[in-house]
């Protein structure tokens, strides 16, 4: 969905169509979560520091996030995805995999259901999409991005390389600033130059990810679509008016965001089988660490021990605080029936 959050806020207020429009947190530690295309020409962007959004586009009118009004407008998207496609991997409020091809072919057919897809969404919806037809998640992710707003664009598998040389390697899914600025200090600034880039050289220098770079500037991946359950995650993070530095205050709020979030899986009946753990420092660096277990669950107890276990054994505190904590759980499976405690 074409900035989804500001776009649903236009609609809803005619008034507001056309205006640089910024949804996010209003707070003087507030982040922006979407900006229309009219923010965006002011360099105003998601992510952002609200408060260097609001220097760059002083005009701009900012909203705090409705998210029950977005989830009910995203519910209707899926409901179209639903009619065409039978597996379907949410990834957030506004963006979604699906299927079209079971023998994995771009033909004739799959794009004809693409563009059905596009307008039906538009039509139920009164929002644009932009819609990326690939031959994998990777391409098809990048084909919308590349073709935006209201977009659709089609990777054929002959055109891959030509399309993916000339792009930066930070186009690539899942390379962010400090993997981007790592590839390019090596000298490999495009895609190309990380397509030729030996093996070896991205092993050591980046570990079992750097296999996974290689393929991706060659246009492969073999990852799976997963089922909408399984796809989706359940998580609460704070952002702070003030840096948390007392390890022991940043562990009650992981135990604190960690109850909650096993009370939402059990409230829709969902058991998880990974716990993760966000931590954003007051540089704006995050990173995000996570366990796996074997068996599901959606007990305090275990959810709120394992995220703690992550905190003191993954994650490096300093005296400069952290800015925002987040928990999450993710590999969600349905249940009728769960195990409750002894006491």
């Amino acid at each position: 969905m074409d900035a989804f959050f500001a776009a649903v806020e236009q609609l809803d207020e005619p008034a507001l169509r056309g205006r640089p429009v910024i949804v996010g947190g209003l707070g003087p530690r507030g982040v922006v979560a979407t900006a229309s295309y009219e923010a965006r020409v002011h360099g105003v962007h998601s992510a952002m520091p609200t408060a260097l959004a609001r220097k760059k586009c002083p005009n701009g009118i900012y909203l705090r996030p409705r998210f029950g009004r977005y989830r009910e407008i995203s519910d209707r998207v899926r409901a179209v995805l639903r009619r065409h496609a039978s597996v379907i991997e949410t990834i957030s409020l506004d963006e979604a995999f699906f299927d079209l091809s079971a023998a994995g072919r771009i033909d004739e057919e799959a794009v004809e259901i693409a563009r059905r897809i596009k307008e039906e969404v538009q039509s139920e919806t009164a929002l644009t999409c932009s819609l990326g037809l690939a031959c994998n998640r990777f391409l098809a992710k990048l084909a919308s991005e590349l073709d935006k707003p209201d977009g659709f664009l089609v990777i054929e598998p002959e055109s891959v390389r030509d399309l993916l040389d000339p792009l930066p390697v930070g186009r690539i899914w899942g390379v962010g600033r400090v993997t981007e600025r790592r590839l390019t200090g090596l000298g490999l600034l495009r895609i190309r130059d990380l397509r030729l880039a030996p093996i070896d050289l991205l092993t050591r220098e980046f570990g079992s990810m750097g296999p996974r770079l290689h393929e991706l500037a060659r246009g492969e991946d073999g990852t799976p679509i997963g089922g909408e359950a399984e796809a989706r995650t359940i998580s609460r993070e704070l952002t702070y008016s003030h840096d948390l530095t007392d390890p022991d205050e940043i562990e009650r709020e992981v135990r604190a965001l960690a109850r909650v979030v096993a009370a939402n899986l059990r409230a829709e009946s969902l058991l998880c089988r990974t716990v993760r753990v966000k931590i954003r420092y007051p540089d704006f660096r995050t990173i995000t660490r996570q366990v796996r277990i074997g068996v599901g669950t959606d007990a305090d107890g275990i959810i709120e021990r394992l995220a703690v276990h992550l905190l003191h054994d993954r994650v490096t505190l300093d005296e400069a605080g952290v800015r925002l904590i987040g928990v999450g759980v993710a590999r969600l499976s349905e249940t009728t029936a769960r195990q409750l405690p002894l006491f």
